[in-house]
């Protein structure tokens, strides 16, 4: 396994303390957007009376709702590393708030999907559009290639971690 690891960290280039110190910085950085975007994410929370799983389960409705596949409450379940139990808890509280409602699938009616309501998705884009506005600005500067390159490698750092927490749960 270490040697995997190895080979990874060096990529396509040979390994370098440059490329190494790099790396560092990259996963560093990323360390803290997370850290700085969770306690964002937790004033959301907090200001609408939502836990952080109920924030998750809405962030995961909302993409799925704008990708144009309905997300069925156990994948919704999967995503947030949650039993049926408490995924159908989380649900019904969500719902109950008006945040969320279930819909039967009409070309299979055992299949239900949770939908967004548009309340919370108003509500959602109230309060993350100045962030948006935010992040553009910091950025303004750079290219349009250095943003997809960005994007390139915030997505594979977000594979490497979903990685991880599969590894996680099988151990």
């Amino acid at each position: 396994m270490p040697e995997q690891i190895e080979e990874a960290h060096q990529g396509t280039e040979p390994h370098s303390e440059e490329r190494a110190a790099a790396l560092l910085e990259l996963r560093e950085a990323l360390q803290l957007f997370s850290v700085e975007a969770d306690v964002f994410v937790d004033v959301f929370a907090r200001a609408h009376g939502l836990g952080r799983s109920d924030l998750n389960a809405i962030m995961w409705t909302a993409r799925s709702a704008s990708a144009g596949e309905p997300i069925t409450a156990g994948e919704l379940a999967a995503k947030l590393g949650l039993g049926a139990s408490a995924a159908t808890s989380l649900i019904d509280r969500l719902e109950n708030a008006g945040h969320v409602r279930r819909k039967r699938d009409p070309a299979d009616r055992r299949r239900v999907t949770v939908t967004m309501e548009d309340t919370a998705m108003a509500m959602a884009v109230a309060f993350f559009q100045p962030l948006g506005v935010r992040m553009a600005a910091k950025v303004a500067e750079r290219s349009t290639a250095d943003l997809q390159t960005a994007a390139e490698v915030v997505r594979a750092m977000t594979a490497a971690v979903t990685d991880a927490r599969t590894a996680t749960r099988k151990q």
